[in-house]
C-alpha cells in the first residue's frame, strides 16, 4: 500500500511540474494571436483534468481493492444448512456508487419491409407515400458457423409478398419514387429482416405437450436485474408469480460455463476438445445439446443469440459445423453487423437493426416463433445492451414488461415453461473489485415460471420449486429441471460429483437437500459464494503470502510464453490480499488448503483474482485457468493477437 501511495504522490508532483512548465510556455505565447492563446489554454485544461482523473481513478481503484471486506464468514445457526448465502443489498452504498443511468436507445429511420411469420411485404405507410416500388430480396443461407451464402436476388414490386422458404432471414434493397415528387424525387432503402419460414413438423402435438421459452441476458446478476429492471422484476414476481432462485451459483467463468450446463447438462470438458487453442478443426457436436434432444421428440427449436463475433460457442471455440437448432440467427447477424465491424465503428446505430433496437428484434422474433403450430423450444440470449455496459440494460425494461404481460394475456403460460435468466454478473465493471461485485458476478439471476398445466398435473411441483429456491442450485440443475418438466427426464445427465454418489444436476421439481454444499453441487472453491465456508486472512509474514502470488505470476507468464515475441512478460506490482480456507473433513477437499488472492501485474495494471490449491502432502501449489478471474478490463491490451488466440486475451499485453 505504501509503495502505491508513494507512486501516487510522485505522479502528482510530476503533473505539477509539467503544469509549471506549460505555464512558462504560455507566457511565450502572449505576443501571439488570441486563437493560439485559446488553443494553448484548452490544451492545458485538458491536460490538468486528465491528470486529475488519473489520480482520482487510481485512488478510487485502490480504495475498492483495499477498503472492502475480502470475504464474509457467517456461522449457520442450523446444522442442516449446507450453504449460507451472502447478504448483498442491490441498493447498497457500494452498488449505488457505481450505478449509472443511460438514456433509452432510440433508432432512427423507417423500415420499408416487415415480416409476419413467413410473409414479408412493404408496409402500408410506405405504399401510401412511395410509388413504383421495387424490392430485391436476397436470402442469407447458413453453411456452418463461420460461413454463409447470399442467394441470388428475387425482385418484387409494390405490395407483392416475399414468402420465406429456405431460410428465416434475408437482406433487402428497395427503390421507388415519392408520390408528391412528380417522378423526380427518388427514394431508396435497404435493410435486414427475419421471420419464421414454414417447416415440416411432428403432427403428434398431444394436449399434454409443454413448450419451453428461455430468455437470457448477459452479465445479469440477481441484484443487477432488481436494480436496473425494476418494472420487469415487479411484473415477473407479482403478476406472473415466478419463482426466483436465491441460491443460484455459477460453476465457472463467463458465458460458456453457464450455457454448456444449461443447454447440454455437461461441462465443457465433456464435449469434444473444440477450444481453438487445441485445434482449429474440431467442432462442437450439436447432437449433445438439448435442441437435438427435444427435436428428436417432436419439437421445433430456435436459438437466437446476438453479438455473434463473440458468440458463446464461437469466441473461444470453433463453433458448430451444422446448425444446433432449426432456427439459428447467427448468419443473419454476422451479415447485418459485418462480423461485428458495425459494433466497433462507433456507437451510432450500434444497438439498432433498422428502425428497431436489436434486443427488440430478438424479442419480437421470439414471440413470432411461439405462434408456430408445434411443440416449441426457444433459447434467446441478449448481450448487446448488457455485455460491455450492464447499466444500459435499463433501456429494455418497458419492452420486457410488454413481453412478460403478453405471455400472460395470450395464455402462453398455460403450457409453456418460462425461464428468465442471466449467465453471470458483471465481470469487468468497477464494482467487480469490491466484495459485493465479487458476489454479484457469482450469483446470476434465475427465475422460473411453471406452466399452469404442469401445476395441475403435479400439484407438489410449485411448492417444491419454492422450497428449492432457498437451497444452493446451479446451471446443471436447470438442464435437468427442463427435461423433467417436459417429460424427458430420462435424457438428463447421470454424471455424479467425483467421490460421491450425488448427481451433479438435480431437478428443482423434486426436493433438494438443504444440506447441499458447493462440494455436493460440484462447485469449485473459487466460485463458491457460501459464507459458511471458513476463509481466513493470511498475514504478510506468512511464508505462503508471497509464494502463492509468485506461483500465480509464473503460471500467467507460462501461458503467454508461446507468444513471448508479442506478449510482454508481466511483473508482480502488488499483492492486494490473500485469504485461506483450511482443509475440511470431506472426500474432495480434505487433503488440501485453498488460497485465494488478488494481485496487480504490470505492464497495464492487470488485476487478477485467483484460487490456488495447496497440497498438504507434498507442499505443492496448483492453479488452472478455470481458477483465475481477470477483474480489470483488458481492452486493447491483446490487440496484436489474431482471432485464433482468444484464450490469451486476459493474459497478454502486446509489446
Amino acid at each position: 500500500m505504501n509503495n502505491n501511495m508513494e507512486d501516487a504522490k510522485d505522479l502528482k508532483w510530476k503533473i505539477i511540474f509539467l503544469i509549471l512548465k506549460i505555464s512558462k510556455v504560455m507566457r511565450l505565447f502572449q505576443s501571439c494571436t488570441k486563437k493560439i492563446q485559446m488553443l494553448t489554454t484548452l490544451i492545458l485544461i485538458t491536460f490538468v483534468m486528465t491528470g486529475f482523473y488519473i489520480l482520482m481513478y487510481r485512488k478510487l481503484d485502490d480504495d475498492m481493492l483495499r477498503n472492502n471486506p475480502f470475504h464474509v464468514f457467517e456461522e449457520s445457526s442450523e446444522a442442516d444448512i449446507g450453504c449460507t448465502f451472502p447478504k448483498v443489498d442491490p441498493f447498497s452504498d457500494v452498488a449505488m456508487k457505481f450505478n449509472r443511468d443511460f438514456p433509452k436507445i432510440v433508432c432512427k429511420g423507417k423500415d420499408w419491409v416487415v415480416c409476419n411469420m413467413s410473409e414479408c411485404y412493404v408496409t402500408k405507410e410506405i405504399l401510401d407515400t412511395v410509388k413504383d416500388i421495387s424490392c430485391t430480396y436476397k436470402d442469407i443461407i447458413y453453411v456452418d458457423d463461420h460461413t454463409y451464402i447470399i442467394a441470388d436476388g428475387v425482385k418484387l414490386f409494390n405490395d407483392e409478398k416475399y414468402i420465406l422458404n429456405q431460410t428465416d432471414y434475408f437482406k433487402v434493397s428497395c427503390f421507388g419514387y415519392d408520390k408528391k415528387g412528380f417522378n423526380l424525387l427518388s427514394r431508396k432503402w435497404q435493410g435486414y429482416k427475419a421471420g419464421i419460414r414454414p417447416m415440416a413438423t411432428s403432427t403428434d402435438i398431444s394436449p399434454d405437450s409443454l413448450n419451453v421459452l428461455i430468455l437470457g441476458f448477459d452479465s445479469a446478476s440477481y441484484n443487477g436485474i432488481v436494480r436496473k429492471l425494476p418494472k420487469s422484476y415487479k411484473v415477473l414476481v407479482e403478476e406472473l408469480d415466478a419463482v426466483i432462485l436465491n441460491g443460484y451459483n455459477i460453476v465457472g467463468d463467463g458465458t460458456p460455463d453457464a450455457l454448456f450446463p444449461i443447454l447440454s447438462g455437461k461441462h465443457e470438458w465433456q464435449h469434444p476438445r473444440a477450444r481453438q487453442k487445441f485445434s482449429k478443426d474440431i467442432h462442437l457436436d450439436p447432437d449433445l445439446f438439448i435442441f437435438h434432444t427435444v427435436k428428436q421428440n417432436g419439437y421445433q427449436t430456435a436459438y437466437y443469440e446476438d453479438m455473434p463475433w463473440i458468440g458463446s460457442f464461437q469466441y473461444r471455440y470453433n463453433g458448430f459445423k451444422k446448425a444446433p437448432a432449426d432456427r439459428y440467427l447467427r448468419p443473419f447477424l454476422m451479415e447485418e453487423t459485418k462480423s461485428g465491424s458495425k459494433w466497433w465503428h462507433g456507437k451510432k446505430g450500434r444497438y439498432c437493426i433498422g428502425d428497431k433496437p436489436q434486443y427488440k428484434v430478438l424479442m419480437d422474433l421470439t414471440l413470432q416463433f411461439l405462434n408456430v403450430q408445434a411443440k416449441k423450444f426457444c433459447f434467446t440470449f441478449i448481450a448487446d445492451v448488457c455485455h460491455d455496459e450492464f447499466d444500459l440494460i435499463s433501456t429494455v425494461d418497458d419492452d420486457l414488461v410488454g413481453l412478460l404481460r403478453h405471455l400472460k394475456t395470450s395464455n402462453t403460460l398455460e403450457n409453456t415453461l418460462f425461464i428468465l435468466m442471466g449467465d453471470h454478473g458483471p465481470r469487468f465493471s468497477p464494482m467487480r473489485n469490491t466484495y459485493q461485485g465479487k458476489m454479484e458476478e457469482r450469483l446470476p439471476f434465475m427465475a422460473i415460471r411453471l406452466p399452469e398445466r404442469l401445476k395441475r398435473e403435479r400439484p407438489n411441483a410449485i411448492w417444491t420449486l419454492r422450497s428449492n429456491a432457498k437451497v444452493l442450485t446451479t446451471p446443471f440443475d436447470i438442464h435437468t429441471t427442463i427435461l423433467d418438466a417436459i417429460g424427458l427426464k430420462d435424457y438428463a445427465s447421470d454424471y455424479a460429483v467425483p467421490n460421491t454418489n450425488i448427481l451433479r444436476g438435480l431437478s428443482l421439481l423434486e426436493p433438494i437437500p438443504s444440506t447441499r454444499s458447493c462440494e455436493d453441487a460440484g462447485i469449485l472453491p473459487h466460485w463458491c459464494t457460501c459464507t459458511n465456508s471458513k476463509w481466513h486472512d493470511v498475514d504478510k509474514k506468512d511464508p505462503n503470502y508471497f509464494t502463492v502470488a509468485n506461483t500465480l505470476c509464473d503460471y500467467i507468464n507460462n501461458i503467454t510464453l508461446e507468444k513471448r515475441s508479442q506478449c510482454a512478460e508481466r511483473k508482480l506490482t502488488s499483492v492486494e490480499w490473500v485469504i485461506k480456507r483450511d482443509g475440511q473433513s470431506s472426500n474432495t477437499y480434505g487433503n488440501s488448503v485453498y488460497y485465494q488472492l488478488v494481485i496487480i501485474m504490470s505492464p497495464g495494471r492487470a488485476i487478477y483474482e485467483a484460487t490456488l490449491q495447496y497440497h498438504t502432502g507434498n507442499g505443492s501449489l496448483t492453479v488452472t485457468d478455470n481458477d483465475i478471474s481477470r477483474i480489470s478490463a483488458y481492452g486493447s491490451e491483446p490487440a496484436c493477437l489474431d482471432d485464433r488466440n482468444p484464450y490469451l486475451n486476459k493474459y497478454c499485453y502486446c509489446i
